[in-house]
């Protein structure tokens, strides 16, 4: 028994064919935009923050205890 033959597929039109390939070269200018994507990035985190301040403060405040620990246990290091 043979397999019956795949149709061939009809060719988009050519309006078709202008409309994806618009939005591909959208989509590879999206992507190659570093500035805009790293701005994105900035004003998503910022609204992360602005949206759970407290948790911001507190991470803030938990980094600054650990690094002035750490600078004050170097400093008493070279001092003895």
């Amino acid at each position: 028994m043979t397999e019956p033959q795949p149709q061939p597929q009809p060719e988009p039109s050519v309006a078709e064919q202008r409309a994806a390939l618009a939005s591909t070269v959208d989509a590879l200018q999206r992507k190659v935009d570093v500035p805009a994507r790293a701005k994105a990035g900035a004003r998503h985190e910022l609204d992360k923050v602005r949206q759970q301040p407290r948790g911001a403060v507190a991470a803030g405040l938990v980094s600054a205890f650990v690094a002035a620990y750490f600078v004050v246990r170097q400093r008493r290091r070279r001092s003895h």
